[in-house]
């Protein structure tokens, strides 16, 4: 039986696609032996401390070949796609990812498919899959904050609207949805969460070229109590990230200023984002804080 050169390189790119999960994330890998209308495999992450599989997944729709570096981009190259897939990604139980597999590099750039990241061609869509986001073991702080488990899901959509009451889950859904916004607005940005108490942030942002052009390292705090925002942004020093406060509660802030201390402004910047439509709206608010944060660091 032949066998033709396109089912070579496609299993080629699943085959180092695996590889690169595996032994360099040492995450699972998990190829879907049965079509499933454009999710060819799920990742899920283990725990690098305790190597337990933690059930958070990710669906991926995995593309080999030249052909598809063929319309390149300043950020990477167009991935098209028809309107039926786009839809069944985006509405898919699970997050999904595009995978393209490069084979004469050996590389593997990926994005995350969202609305925001799908873009309208007319009849069709169009995926920008940023230069930036190659997989490998460096991957591993990007790719959690899109992956979630199958549980988080209906809570999400449940908070859609309002943020729930009450901790942990306001905190959750705050963190949730700033790290999904920010990775499918920034291509080049990591996030990952803060895990040290002593500290006054909640999520740590690095970004890497893409639409800044730079390499910066940003801080990003959620807070609903207006003393502590102006504590935080009064106190704050750092020499080496600027610090964006996201103020989640329902309370005037717009007397809240940070305050120059011994004649040097702190590099702090506070936003009023609260998602019932009062105040900005995220979207607005992410804008003019990394425009914010490039002027100053970047």
């Amino acid at each position: 039986m032949r066998v033709k050169p396109t089912q070579q390189v496609e299993r080629a790119g699943v085959s180092w696609i695996e590889h690169l999960v595996v032994s360099e994330l040492g995450w699972l890998f998990r190829q879907q032996e049965t079509a499933d209308f454009g999710i060819d495999a799920q990742l899920e992450i283990v725990d690098a401390h305790t190597c337990e599989a933690t059930g958070r997944l990710i669906g991926a729709q995995i593309k080999s070949g030249l052909s598809y570096f063929e319309k390149p981009t300043k950020e990477g190259w167009w991935f098209a796609c028809n309107s039926r897939h786009a839809s069944y990604w985006i509405g898919h139980s699970l997050p999904v990812i595009v995978m393209l597999y490069h084979p004469t590099e050996k590389r593997v750039y990926w994005q995350h498919v969202n609305s925001r990241t799908v873009q309208s061609t007319g009849k069709n869509k169009k995926i920008q899959v940023p230069r930036a986001q190659n997989l490998g073991a460096h991957s591993g702080q990007a790719l959690r904050s899109v992956a979630r488990s199958v549980s988080e899901v209906p809570a999400l959509e449940d908070w859609a609207f309002t943020p729930p009451e009450g901790e942990p889950q306001r905190s959750a859904y705050f963190e949730h949805l700033l790290s999904a916004r920010l990775s499918a607005m920034i291509p080049g940005s990591f996030i990952d969460k803060n895990e040290t108490d002593r500290y006054p942030w909640d999520l740590n942002m690095w970004v890497r070229g893409g639409s800044l052009d730079a390499e910066i390292a940003v801080r990003l705090a959620l807070q609903r109590s207006p003393s502590e925002v102006e504590r935080i942004a009064t106190e704050y020093r750092s020499g080496v990230a600027p610090l964006i406060i996201f103020y989640t509660g329902t309370q005037d802030i717009s007397g809240i200023a940070p305050r120059a201390s011994d004649g040097v402004m702190p590099p702090v910047h506070v936003v009023a984002w609260r998602e019932d439509g009062l105040g900005k709206a995220l979207e607005n608010a992410i804008s003019d804080s990394i425009k914010w944060a490039n002027m100053l660091w970047g």
